[in-house]
C-alpha cells in the first residue's frame, strides 16, 4: 500500500511540475487550454486500450494536469474555476488513495505558490488556506468510500461461502 502511494506521489508531483513548467513558459503558456483538450483526450482513448488500476492513475495524472490547465489560463487564484481545484481533490481520494489529497493539497498550495500571484497577498493567502481545510473531509470522504469498497467485496465473499455452504449441506442430505 505505502508502495502505491509513493508511487502515486510521484506520478501527481510529475503532473503538478509539468504544467507548472507549461504554465510559466510564455510561449507554451498561450496553448494551455488546448493541451487541456489533449490530455482529455488522451484519456478517452487510454480507457479503451488500458485495464482499470492502470486507468485510475492516468484518469488521476490527466485530470490533475488538465485542471490545472484551464484554472491557471482563466485567471489562477482568482479564476472563476478554482473551485475545480476541490472537486480534485475529492476525485483523487475516491480513485486512489485516501491519503492522497494530503499530499495533492502541498503540491496545488506550492503550484500556485510558485505560478505568480495575480490577486492581493491577503487573497491568495486566504484561498490557499482552504487547501488544508478541504483536505481533512477529502481524506475522510476517501476513507468511507474504500470501507464501503472493503465491505462489499467482503459481502460478495461471504455470499459465496453461503452458496457454497448450501451445496455441501445439500450434498450431505442427498447422500443420507
Amino acid at each position: 500500500m505505502l508502495r502505491k502511494t509513493v508511487f502515486h506521489t510521484f506520478i501527481l508531483t510529475i503532473a503538478v511540475l509539468g504544467s507548472l513548467i507549461f504554465i510559466e513558459t510564455p510561449v507554451l503558456s498561450y496553448y494551455s487550454l488546448q493541451v487541456a483538450g489533449f490530455v482529455l483526450l488522451i484519456l478517452l482513448i487510454s480507457r479503451r486500450f488500458v485495464d482499470s488500476e492502470k486507468f485510475r492513475m492516468i484518469e488521476s495524472a490527466v485530470s490533475t494536469i488538465a485542471i490545472l490547465m484551464v484554472v491557471s489560463s482563466t485567471g489562477g487564484i482568482g479564476s472563476p474555476l478554482f473551485f475545480l481545484n476541490y472537486i480534485l481533490l475529492f476525485e483523487l481520494s475516491l480513485l486512489l488513495e485516501p491519503a492522497i489529497p494530503l499530499i495533492l493539497s502541498i503540491l496545488l498550495i506550492l503550484f500556485y505558490l510558485f505560478s505568480g500571484p495575480s490577486v492581493s497577498l491577503i487573497y491568495t493567502v486566504t484561498t490557499l488556506l482552504s487547501f488544508p481545510f478541504m483536505t481533512p473531509l477529502a481524506i475522510f470522504a476517501g476513507n468511507l468510500y474504500m470501507k464501503s469498497v472493503n465491505q462489499k467485496k467482503e459481502i460478495g465473499r461471504l455470499s459465496h461461502k453461503i452458496n457454497e455452504l448450501k451445496e455441501e449441506l445439500v450434498d450431505e442430505e442427498m447422500n443420507k
